[in-house]
């Protein structure tokens, strides 16, 4: 029986069953599914996924072998002609290698946002083409024209492989092949956002069907999701069971953290002896994930979370630090003839200097210098306050963003250009270069800000960045309390791949000028 045959039955609670486990909700659900393949097909998601990434490795080799044999024999007359034959002999191992990590790895299985999976691709890839060199090296299976091209091929494969993994998975989506039916135990605010990630993630492969819900109010009148999709409540928490055994769905998951915890360990303890993938969302909101370690105290059946702060860790700073210096360096000559326009056009533009430095709260608290082009007049102050006494609900959107978004009367006409760029902040890269900031890290706030920022002094513990989550997730259409909320899950859950994914969305942010006033 299909999903659509079975899930229609889902319309008339069972017999025994007491206020109507189920509603007739059948239909819709129905239509949920009319596109969701049995499992039959999706049994093609693993060797399909393997394929891709087999011809992600050999793209990737080559162009590499392009690098090698066009572009650096040009620029260094030393390195002598290469055949492509010869590489593919010598090193056509290498993306079997790195399937096989992946397997390992259990990475086409697992069901990850795209970041976290990137993440986990370079560090395999990188481990697969450690491997290839070593062989290479100890093998002399080539020469030093080998050995060039395993570590292009290697940087090349970086940015290759994750992207066309992202991509082949999209297309695995649209053919329902790597689409998976899932039901959301609780129809609450956790709920809701369980489900608008899952959409706003496509690459996931979770497909949400339904939700369980004892609120009867919520039965009737589903929540309504920020993608304006459809999502039927189909029953109580009773009914998950049942619901499971007749639509043939055996993927869910339970966000109900405001459940008693007694109930809510019998609930998981009951979908456990059915369900195939069983994920489960603590009500735990803020606390620090990267790199929890997962323990339990056997006797007392106990499970203990193991959390650590990475930011207070001195090897871990010295890593941050070096990134940001390096980064800048290859950076800064590629942005001053940039910089050096935007000096001339902010001069000719209005009187006063091309740089703007104002006060801001750096790491432990210590204010510094912060640099940016000068975007506004130089009374700014006199004409807020003027602007702000004269106009009541620009007065209001002050408060709350601290920020003007549809008109500033501060704003010079180049400034405004600029600011809708981004390109305002560039002078702060200097600001890196001295150790005062960070290329990415918490919002730099302003002194006079320091009082609101009360109960979130994990923000001080590293230094403020030119980008970060706050930039990425909405910037100047996020409300101050959530910028400090970002800042602090920032801060507790950092690592060096988090930096990484921040600075590649924020050339998405930047291009697509959203938030940017």
């Amino acid at each position: 029986m299909s999903y659509n045959q079975k899930l229609k039955t889902i319309s008339a609670p069972a017999a025994g069953m007491v206020d109507r486990p189920y509603l007739p909700a059948g239909e819709k659900l129905s239509i949920h599914l009319k596109a969701v393949h049995s499992g039959k097909l999706r049994l093609l998601a693993v060797p399909l996924l393997i394929f891709n990434d087999i011809l992600a490795f050999y793209l990737s080799i080559l162009i590499a072998f392009v690098i090698r044999a066009l572009l650096l024999p040009v620029l260094i007359k030393s390195f002598p002609p290469i055949s492509l034959f010869v590489v593919l002999e010598i090193i056509w191992w290498v993306p079997l290698l790195g399937c096989i990590l992946f397997i390992y790895e259990k990475s086409y299985i697992k069901r990850l946002p795209f970041w976290q999976e990137a993440g986990q691709i370079v560090k395999t890839t990188t481990l697969a083409f450690l491997v290839a060199i070593c062989i290479v090296f100890l093998a002399k299976l080539g020469d030093a024209t080998s050995r060039t091209l395993v570590l292009l091929s290697w940087a090349v494969s970086l940015f290759i492989v994750p992207t066309l993994r992202y991509l082949g998975k999209l297309v695995l989506v649209k053919l329902h092949i790597w689409e998976k039916p899932v039901i959301i135990v609780g129809a609450g605010e956790t709920g809701k956002l369980i489900a608008n990630a899952l959409h706003r993630e496509p690459t996931i492969g979770y497909k949400p069907v339904g939700f369980l819900d004892d609120d009867k109010v919520k039965q009737l009148h589903p929540p309504e999701l920020a993608s304006g999709q459809e999502v039927p409540v189909l029953g109580s928490f009773d009914a998950a069971e049942a619901i499971m055994e007749q639509s043939g769905i055996r993927d869910i998951i339970v966000a109900a953290p405001g459940m008693e915890s007694k109930k809510l360990v019998q609930l998981v303890n009951r979908l456990q002896r059915k369900a195939h993938n069983l994920l489960v969302v603590p009500d735990l909101f803020g606390m620090a994930m990267e790199g929890v370690d997962v323990q339990y105290l056997f006797n007392e059946r106990t499970l203990v979370l193991g959390i650590k702060n990475n930011l207070n860790d001195k090897m871990n700073l010295a890593v941050k630090r070096l990134f940001d210096l390096l980064l800048s360096i290859i950076l800064l000559p590629l942005l001053s003839p940039i910089m050096l326009l935007i000096g001339i056009a902010i001069k000719l533009d209005s009187k006063g200097p091309i740089l703007f430095k104002d006060k801001r709260i750096g790491k432990n608290g210590e204010e510094f210098n912060c640099y940016k082009f000068r975007s506004m007049y130089l009374n700014a102050d006199e004409i807020l306050n003027q602007y702000l006494a004269l106009h009541p609900r620009a007065k209001k959107e002050w408060d709350k963003y601290a920020k003007l978004k549809d008109y500033d009367p501060r704003v010079t006409k180049v400034g405004s250009i600029i600011r809708k760029l981004s390109l305002d902040e560039l002078p702060q890269i200097f600001n890196v270069l001295k150790g005062e900031m960070s290329l990415v890290g918490p919002r730099p706030y302003l002194p006079r800000e320091r009082e609101r920022m009360e109960g979130r002094e994990d923000i001080l513990l590293t230094r403020p960045g030119i980008t970060g989550l706050w930039q990425v997730s909405g910037r100047n259409d996020i409300e101050f309390n959530d910028r400090l909320r970002m800042d602090t899950w920032y801060v507790r859950n950092w690592s060096l791949w988090l930096d990484i994914s921040l600075l590649f969305r924020t050339v998405g942010v930047v291009l697509g000028r959203k938030g940017a006033y």
